[in-house]
C-alpha cells in the first residue's frame, strides 16, 4: 500500500524475464478496496524490482499532483 496526500495506491511489479520488471500502479477507491483502476501497466522495463516500485510509487504522486492544486498564500 503506498499512500500520498490521502490517495492510496497499490504499487507491483510483473516480472516479465530475468532482470526486466514492469511497473504496475493500481489506485484504490474507497476502503478496504472497493473498488481498483489501473493508472499504470508501463510498457517501460525495469531492471530490478525495486527500480519498479520506485517508479510505480512515483508515477502515483505524479498522477496526484497533476489532479491537486496548492494554493499559495
Amino acid at each position: 500500500m503506498f499512500v500520498y496526500r490521502g490517495y492510496h495506491f497499490l504499487c507491483t511489479a510483473e516480472k516479465e524475464k530475468p532482470a526486466q520488471f514492469r511497473p504496475v500502479l493500481i489506485r484504490q477507491l474507497g476502503w478496504p478496496s472497493e473498488k481498483t483502476v489501473v493508472l499504470l501497466g508501463d510498457t517501460d522495463f525495469c531492471r530490478t524490482e525495486a527500480e519498479a516500485l520506485r517508479h510505480a510509487e512515483q508515477q502515483a504522486m505524479k498522477w496526484v499532483d497533476s489532479r491537486t492544486t496548492i494554493e499559495m498564500s
